[in-house]
């Protein structure tokens, strides 16, 4: 009798077991490069960070994330990271029944589990933010959920869930992706066209167009490595756009809303999955996919970048950098610095050094702070174009060079009444410090140029911020005036009455 008696339960044991595995299953979001599909947002995110420490969706407001329609959840597990060491918060309701709210210290992918009774209805996450910056990476709920990316349906190289995918499928060159036939506006969608996963953030889906909204991003996922991305579509007046990987163009939509085939095109993709990240909306009429190797198209009025040595603006070179390695160890006494963000998109501030011998413009993919220009930290210097970095330089043309460079050599020219600078350095690698100082801040540049010469720089003082007079010689005082500024090709324009100038207030012909 005692045999049986266990034997049953034994076997109650394994049916519970088998309930829970039925009734409670584990489903993974990954919020790594974008909001996932059944998710909204309150407030917009401030970018994704993809790269580096990689923590996901980043949030500089207060900001509420829904996850509607749950059933039956138990657990739900955050991913997370925060900026400051107290001020921010993170809490979790379900059902309109709140299950907790933990404080977020300075931490990376720091985990918060959030427990509660079996519950159903919406699954909120309340995002309390005081200052800097909050991410959430990955949240997993435990409950009868559908959808989600488990861990164990990832791309093994590049994020992203192609489980909707043919992993035998045949793309041709190209492969087009045109619309799903579904409606819907201003809400996350999913949709796979020719074996193309496609999805946004937030968006809409009409019979001639889906889009990415603005400050949302729209990802692209095949089973094997893309090479190229060429969008026949629309964007809206002052468009910008950054792109997980390879070497994004679009049109200049400065002054006015464009359509264009194409208007966008990335390039050297070589990734599974491209996302790409927009300040204004992204209208898509179709969108042409390549594999085997770039086309040969270019954005109306682009320049082809391919000689170098080149003298027309636009193709850069790094022959202003003399071949000869040196070392240099300078000290700066002046920097200036202005913020862009509100111009880009994006957060981006320009840093100008100053001494007697040399002058040292750098593009920080960082807001502005008051007392040390950005955040205290160490920043990279590198070609990501990412949150908290430094921009390594692209190179030079005819006209002038383009951040991060350093410049030397400097003659004065009577007849212009203007200085001038004979020699270049392109950084191309290396670190930025930031430290708080009693007389301000202290920046320490350790870096690289293109032909090996190494730069060791220091600044320590009061920084000045100077808006926009810092762009020398384009005067943007009067009401009359119409000047807009954009990113193209890594470089800050500025259009001002239908002429182009850079950063330095030289125009582009």
């Amino acid at each position: 009798m005692k045999f049986k008696s266990l034997h049953k339960v034994l076997l109650l044991v394994a049916f519970f077991a088998l309930s829970l595995s039925a009734y409670a299953s584990e489903v993974t979001y990954d919020f790594t490069s974008s909001i996932p599909a059944g998710w909204t947002a309150s407030a917009k995110p401030n970018g994704f960070e993809t790269t580096g420490t990689s923590r996901g969706t980043q949030f500089t407001t207060s900001a509420t994330l829904t996850l509607a329609g749950v059933k039956n959840v138990t657990k739900v597990v955050v991913t997370c990271s925060s900026n400051i060491d107290s001020g921010n918060s993170l809490g979790v309701s379900v059902g309109g029944t709140l299950w907790g709210n933990e404080d977020l210290k300075k931490e990376v992918d720091v985990e918060k589990t959030f427990t509660g009774a079996s519950a159903s209805g919406d699954l909120v996450l309340s995002i309390t933010r005081t200052s800097k910056s909050v991410y959430i990476k990955k949240v997993v709920v435990y409950g009868d959920i559908e959808g989600g990316n488990d861990d164990d349906d990832k791309k093994e190289d590049d994020g992203g869930n192609d489980s909707q995918l043919d992993p035998n499928y045949t793309y041709s060159e190209p492969t087009v992706v045109v619309c799903s036939g579904a409606l819907g506006s201003n809400s996350s969608y999913q949709f796979v066209s020719n074996n193309i996963l496609v999805s946004a953030s937030t968006g809409a889906q009409t019979e001639t167009y889906f889009s990415c909204n603005a400050g949302n991003t729209i990802s692209f996922t095949a089973t094997k490595n893309i090479k190229a991305v060429v969008v026949n579509g629309y964007v809206k007046q002052s468009f910008s756009a950054t792109a997980s990987s390879g070497v994004i163009s679009y049109v200049d939509a400065v002054n006015d809303a464009v359509e264009a085939d194409p208007v966008l095109i990335v390039k050297d993709v070589d990734s599974k999955t491209l996302t790409i990240t927009c300040n204004k909306q992204l209208r898509c009429y179709n969108v042409n996919f390549y594999f085997e190797e770039n086309p040969d198209v270019k954005i109306d009025g682009e320049s082809d970048n391919d000689d170098e040595g080149d003298d027309e603006e636009g193709d850069f070179t790094y022959e202003y950098e003399s071949s000869l390695v040196t070392k240099m160890d300078i000290t700066f006494d002046e920097l200036n610095y202005v913020d862009y963000t509100e111009y880009m998109g994006y957060n981006l501030t320009d840093l100008y050094f100053v001494s007697d011998d040399y002058e040292m413009e750098m593009y920080v993919f960082a807001p502005s702070v008051s007392g040390t220009c950005v955040e205290p930290g160490t920043y990279e210097i590198n070609s990501t174009y990412q949150e908290g970095t430094v921009q390594a330089s692209p190179g030079g043309d005819a006209y002038s060079d383009y951040p991060t460079y350093l410049a030397t050599d400097f003659e004065y020219d009577s007849e212009s009444d203007a200085w001038y600078y004979n020699s270049s350095y392109y950084l191309v690698s290396g670190t930025l410090k930031v430290e708080k100082d009693p007389a301000g801040v202290k920046m320490t540049i350790d870096a690289k140029t293109y032909y090996g010469s190494t730069v060791h720089a220091t600044f320590v003082g009061k920084a000045k911020t100077e808006d926009e007079d810092a762009i020398s010689d384009v005067s943007l005082k009067s009401e009359n005036t119409s000047v807009s500024k954009f990113m193209q090709n890594g470089k800050l324009l500025i259009k001002k009455d239908g002429k182009i100038f850079n950063a330095q207030g030289i125009e582009i012909k």
